[in-house]
């Protein structure tokens, strides 16, 4: 085989694998006569980046339409749910989407349920090495400069404030103290010249 071939093979391997690459991020899993994977939209995923749940539906390598008026979704972080509403990709029969950003860094768990045709559906998917990836705190991917991830920032503006509310109340006090001391000093002073 000549070097230009064996070149053009690779690469047309490599083209393959790029786009192969993200689905396999994605757990798959059979619900009845049906195929599902499921994952994030654009893995790997970083706080505060546009993502999302996406999934597709297929039987027999076939895609199954009109699934986003008989699927519903939730997303659950560390206790807390939220609905997502579902809808189908125009370009990409079979395949399903809710785009969200993503705050926090963690294990995520979708929550489908609903009817796919005849068939009930109620599947729990959770983040993990086994199936999709875990959302990454966003300085794990910025170079060369890292920034602190929006959370710490929420949460040190929030002490600021905490600590500014602190001082006013402390300015406050030792003003009234300041003023107490003041009216006591005259009361004495004027005492004092009565005698």
């Amino acid at each position: 085989m000549s070097i230009r071939r064996t070149l053009s093979v690779l690469g047309a391997l490599i083209a393959v694998l790029a786009i192969v690459a993200p689905a396999l991020a994605h757990e798959e899993r059979t619900v009845g006569a049906y195929s599902m994977e499921v994952g994030f939209i654009g893995e790997p995923v970083y706080t505060g980046q546009k993502s999302g749940l996406e999934f597709s539906v297929f039987q027999a390598a076939e895609p199954v339409e009109g699934l986003a008026d008989t699927l519903k979704a939730q997303v659950t972080f560390r206790g807390t749910t939220r609905d997502l509403p579902v809808s189908a990709r125009a370009e990409e029969p079979g395949w399903y989407e809710s785009v969200f950003f993503p705050t926090a860094a963690g294990p995520y768990t979708f929550h489908i349920y609903g009817t796919i045709r005849e068939t009930a559906v109620d599947e729990t998917f959770t983040s993990s090495p086994d199936g999709f990836g875990e959302v990454q705190n966003q300085a794990a991917g910025q170079f060369p400069i890292q920034y602190p991830a929006t959370g710490d920032v929420a949460r040190n503006a929030q002490q600021g404030a905490t600590a500014g509310g602190m001082a006013t109340i402390g300015l406050v006090v030792g003003g009234a103290g300041l003023l107490v001391a003041l009216v006591a000093l005259g009361l004495a002073f004027a005492a004092q010249r009565r005698t």
